[in-house]
């Protein structure tokens, strides 16, 4: 490595390597090329070499966040008028980080060099920067020397490929370069006003006359962005026009030193950039909306299956429909776990799918999941044991829900996958994690089979897939939500012996909450008079659907009406209030041709109806259940229809709603 005394100047390359060993790479090749350069141990390092001297610098992007890039504009805004040190980012290609360095490169000399590098490609660029910044290294002898030097700053002006100004204290531009006297079509014969010199174009001129007058009044630095028209070409191009002021000893402004670059291609390059964020957000949004219509169009059917095979199995005595009942209530549910399985993938992909921290009961939350799946193991003749360290905390932050899925699906793949002996859950701290363990003695996995595991709709192999089913999707959609969850998922696997995975979270403190209030206490499942002939509304534009939840309603001893869509049920109910004959409660679904559930729970609230609203939807993102709340509803049911939730809920409301 060369030493600090050689390499300080123009000549060195700083360099901030995303780790240790590119860091060493890029020594090598730039060592070899010629181009001595200095790897620096942090950005501290970085700033104060920087300031020491430098002729480029080489910055992983991954060292740019918060502060970190705060600490490295602070010296870019300090460099002198003559300066501009070019800064090559190394990033990666995600585009929302892209569009944030984009933004930055219209304040400082920064050049965006995506990963993997190309050798001759990455070289070629730092040469080039390097020729630029020895440039700027004789420019700034000769500034400081400009009354003796006149001529040779001329020639060096000149040689710049920027356009070089120089104004007096009021502001006049009295010194052009030959690039800016090619540009602009003519030289100066005497000072002239900025926009007159440059004549931007129309819809910029007034707010470059205006910047660059406050900057002269406030004797502070210029920087605007403007579109010149080029005398050869006579085509607009964008430029960024950048000056400060020249103080003599006594502090007094003495001159106005500027450059003007052009940023053209930069500027159609981010025009079209914002094109495609504007693309691709409609393309999110209408990614959204679709799955948001494909969960109900594939659950409100899947509604109908599960529900009427449910009242035909309460009707029906006979063994052997009952087993074909049975049949198609269980290969129902198999189906719906699919359809979810795929929904959720979808949401995650699209970013849909919510997380919401909670304080949760540790003990409490995995006795719940023992509960589970004890039945399933022992089903299967699997013995299934769960451990709770005792130097566990008993309370963390967690979004209870997610965490429940990851680890059902984990310890129910691990029942499936075992035909004889055990499989354990197996939950503890380790300093700053919290480590959920579920082993088991399966089958196992090869290598290979693991590099497949966390794919969507892979399975080990297709053996696998035709004796034990699924889809493939369970372990991909846990992976995901474990990262979600601020965590991943490891394996550790051997054929015919076992597999052992392995949940790791971070671990959040909980945050202290008051006592929990006492809930009201209802009936597993209320009689079939507990509605005591009460009048419930039930607004589905599906006839199967309406049918379906009157009849459990009207089983339980309601006295059920109906609507076809928001706009009838809205009619209905302004005739029940004018005749003082309201329904007890409404039953909504959300998503109605003519009026939809959420206009038409808004417009019901606004005409003053306070009966309880019970949304009924077959999307139940965090987000969409915020909407229902939001627009007046009481509470929310998720399609397929849960009979017993159904009836719980609406009880539970109509013993709240005044008579």
């Amino acid at each position: 490595m060369p030493s600090l005394s050689i390499a300080r100047g123009p000549s060195r390359v700083l360099v901030l390597p995303p780790t240790v060993r590119d860091g060493e790479l890029t020594t090598k090749i730039l060592d070899n090329a010629g181009a001595p350069c200095l790897v620096c141990a942090n950005i501290d390092h970085l700033c104060e070499e920087m300031e020491a001297g430098a002729g480029a610098v080489l910055i992983a992007e991954e060292h740019l966040l918060g502060d970190k890039r705060r600490r490295l504009r602070g010296v870019l805004e300090r460099q002198p008028p003559w300066s501009d040190i070019p800064v090559l980012v190394l990033t990666l290609p995600d585009e929302l980080a892209l569009a944030s360095l984009r933004e930055w490169q219209q304040e400082a000399n920064i050049t965006l060099v995506t990963r993997p590098l190309r050798i001759d490609n990455f070289l070629a660029m730092v040469r080039s920067r390097l020729r630029d910044r020895r440039r700027q290294y004789v420019v700034r002898g000769l500034l400081e020397s400009l009354e003796q030097r006149g001529r040779e700053f001329q020639q060096l002006a000149d040689a710049m490929p920027q356009m070089v100004f120089i104004a007096d204290v009021e502001g006049r531009i009295e010194f052009l370069n030959q690039r800016a006297v090619d540009i602009l079509g003519s030289g100066l014969e005497r000072p002239v006003g900025f926009a007159e010199c440059f004549a931007p174009a129309p819809e910029d001129a007034g707010r470059v006359a205006s910047r660059w007058r406050d900057a002269v009044e406030s004797q502070q630095g210029f920087a605007c962005e403007f579109r010149v028209l080029h005398g050869d070409s006579g085509a607009y191009r964008w430029q960024l026009a950048r000056a400060e002021v020249v103080r003599d000893a006594a502090g007094g402004v003495r001159q106005w030193y500027g450059t003007c670059t052009d940023i053209h291609d930069r500027k159609v390059a981010e025009e079209k950039l914002g094109a495609a964020l504007r693309q691709s957000d409609a393309a999110n949004l209408a990614k959204s909306e679709f799955l948001a219509n494909m969960s109900h169009e594939i659950r409100t059917p899947m509604t109908a299956v599960l529900g009427y095979s449910e009242l035909l199995a309460e009707q029906e005595s006979d063994p052997e429909k009952l087993a074909f009942l049975e049949v198609i209530q269980r290969n129902g549910a198999f189906l719906l776990e699919i359809i979810n399985d795929i929904l959720d993938l979808s949401k995650i992909e699209a970013g849909k799918l919510d997380v919401t921290l909670e304080t949760v009961d540790l003990r409490r939350f995995v006795g719940e999941i023992e509960s589970l799946l004890a039945m399933r193991a022992g089903e299967k003749g699997v013995r299934f044991q769960v451990e709770l360290d005792a130097a566990s905390p008993p309370a963390i932050r967690v979004d209870p829900k997610r965490l429940r899925q990851v680890l059902i699906n984990l310890v129910g793949n691990a029942i499936k996958f075992t035909d004889d002996g055990s499989v354990k859950l197996a939950v503890g701290r380790d300093g700053q994690r919290m480590r959920f363990v579920v082993s088991d003695t399966g089958i196992g996995m090869t290598g290979e089979q693991l590099h497949q595991l966390f794919k969507p709709f892979q399975q080990a192999d297709s053996s696998v897939s035709r004796q034990y089913g699924g889809t493939g999707l369970g372990l991909a959609i846990s992976q995901r939500l474990a990262a979600m969850l601020g965590g991943e998922i490891s394996v550790r696997s051997v054929p015919g012996a076992g597999s052992e995975f392995t949940l790791e979270l971070v671990f959040q403190e909980p945050v202290a909450a008051g006592p929990t209030p006492t809930p009201t206490p209802l009936d597993p499942e209320p009689t079939l008079t507990a509605f005591d002939n009460l009048e419930v509304l039930v607004v589905d534009d599906r006839r199967d659907i309406r049918f379906l939840s009157g009849r459990i309603l009207s089983d339980a001893g309601a006295n059920v009406k109906f609507a076809e869509d928001g706009l009838e049920a809205t009619r209905f109910i302004e005739r029940c209030m004018a005749e003082g004959t309201e329904p007890r409660l409404v039953l909504m679904d959300m998503q109605m041709p003519a009026m939809d559930g959420y206009e038409a729970t808004q417009r019901l609230r606004a005409i003053g109806f306070k009966r309880p609203i019970i949304a009924l939807t077959a999307d139940a993102m965090q987000t969409d259940i915020t909407r229902c709340l939001e627009s007046g509803c009481d509470a929310y049911l998720s399609k397929p229809i849960d009979k017993v939730e159904m009836l719980r809920t609406v009880a539970y409301h109509l013993s709240l709603s005044e008579v």
